[in-house]
């Protein structure tokens, strides 16, 4: 028995160093990963920008939160590894660094077989995304001057912000504010679709009371109106309403998804790019096609990030919108409210790393 266990363990040793040389030996094994640091700005959040590198001399790039040094150290267990085996090399990277290293790892496989990554996964689903964005402004003034300047830039579709409230429960002034507030913005631009946004700063009394007054406007969807802590706040919204719920933006656990969707409490998955990455994200789309939910990926990076997201968006058949980041679309293109789906291998961006040297990660 002795010895048929360690003629057992010695094959195994065998075969994990046969992988081991097959790996080494690959011209698309990862040769270095390098990570800088967004440069801080009024339209942009702080991300970092991730480099992988190959032996064969192509480069994927990805962006995903905020890396310490400590995680960009962690990532050097990863050189040596084939670059291909995204799916298997995710999981054993920092967690804030997991959704951009996905991206980078689908960008070198996009490169290395000339074509882009939609195509990698399948093949698209549809060749146009649909676009919105949030209005800027703090008074009704100024939302509506935004609205007319992104109009002019082809988008149709746009994100109210709710005004945080200074104690919850505020009644019907409160109420009575968004109301007006939606209405002359439909009156600005008719034939434009609105949805609005809390970003989970209202109580569960407040939602419910808002969303009841939006029902006869008919707005796309009102997100992410409570902290997702409790799924009976939820439920509490979800029963007095007929608005559709959506969240996603704060949840870092895919189980949390899937209780908001068994209990039938959300009607539009919002996963964040930059945490989930792009094969992250198709796998919580499959799993809330299953209860006929339509999908809203989101990040608030740069154009690495919105080109992901539309390579994503053509993955996936439940696909409903995109929202445009802070930072702007970048290099993506919109007509008439649809982002045009990137072009080229990979992911289809240009990276000029020479921008971003200053602020290498050490």
């Amino acid at each position: 028995m002795t010895a048929k266990i360690q003629r057992r363990e010695g094959l195994k040793s065998w075969m994990a160093a046969q992988a081991a040389t097959r790996s080494s030996t690959s011209p698309h094994t990862i040769s270095r990963i390098q990570a800088f640091a967004s440069a801080p700005g009024p339209n942009t959040s702080s991300y970092t920008l991730l480099q992988v590198d190959t032996r064969s001399g192509v480069t994927g790039y990805g962006e995903c939160r905020s890396l310490s040094r400590a995680d960009v150290q962690a990532l050097d267990q990863l050189v040596g590894r084939p670059a291909y085996a995204y799916e298997a090399l995710t999981p054993l990277a920092p967690l804030p660094a997991r959704g951009g290293l996905n991206m980078a790892l689908l960008d070198i496989v996009g490169k290395t077989t000339n074509a882009p990554v939609y195509r990698v996964l399948g093949g698209p689903t549809r060749f146009k995304a649909r676009a919105i964005a949030r209005l800027a402004g703090t008074t009704d003034s100024e939302l509506q001057q935004d609205l007319q300047r992104q109009s002019g830039l082809g988008i149709r579709a746009f994100l109210i912000p709710v005004d945080k409230p200074p104690a919850p429960n505020q009644g019907s002034h409160f109420v009575k504010t968004h109301v007006q507030r939606m209405k002359a913005l439909k009156i600005a631009a008719p034939q434009a679709d609105f949805a609005f946004e809390a970003t989970d700063q209202l109580s569960s009394g407040d939602a419910s009371s808002l969303a009841a007054a939006l029902e006869p406007m008919r707005p796309l969807w009102f997100d992410e109106p409570c902290p997702v802590t409790n799924l009976e706040t939820i439920r509490k919204i979800a029963d007095e309403t007929v608005v559709p719920l959506g969240f996603g933006r704060t949840i870092a656990e895919p189980s949390t998804f899937q209780d908001l969707l068994r209990e039938g409490l959300i009607d539009l998955v919002r996963p964040d790019l930059q945490i989930y990455g792009i094969s992250g994200v198709c796998r919580i789309a499959s799993m809330a096609e299953t209860y006929y939910t339509a999908v809203a990926p989101w990040h608030e990076a740069g154009p690495i990030s919105t080109a992901a997201a539309l390579h994503a968006a053509a993955s996936m058949p439940n696909f409903f919108i995109l929202q445009i980041p802070k930072a702007g679309v970048g290099s993506s293109v919109i007509r008439e409210g649809f982002f045009e789906l990137p072009k080229g291998p990979g992911l289809g961006v240009h990276v000029d790393i020479k921008d971003w040297e200053r602020n290498r990660i050490a």
